[in-house]
């Protein structure tokens, strides 16, 4: 799954957009999960008072996406 595909599907199953931030796409990074690309490294962790908690690391695009998307389904 790529980024573009995340935000699709998110979108197709109502999925408000203030409960996640994909590479920049919400407004903050304030309480929501998170998705990030930091110079080819993914990063997916929940944001809070500045906090990166429950971080996961991955070089794999799809790996990240797949981690983000449960997540916010769970």
């Amino acid at each position: 799954m790529t980024v573009q595909e995340l935000q699709a599907k998110l979108f197709e199953m109502e999925i408000p957009h203030y409960y996640y931030n994909i590479c920049g796409s919400g407004e903050d990074e304030e309480q929501r999960i998170c998705l990030t690309n930091d110079n080819g490294k993914w990063q997916v962790y929940y944001s809070e008072d500045g906090d990166r908690l429950e971080l996961s690391e991955y070089a794999d695009e799809a790996e990240a996406c797949t981690d983000c998307f449960n997540r916010l389904v769970e």
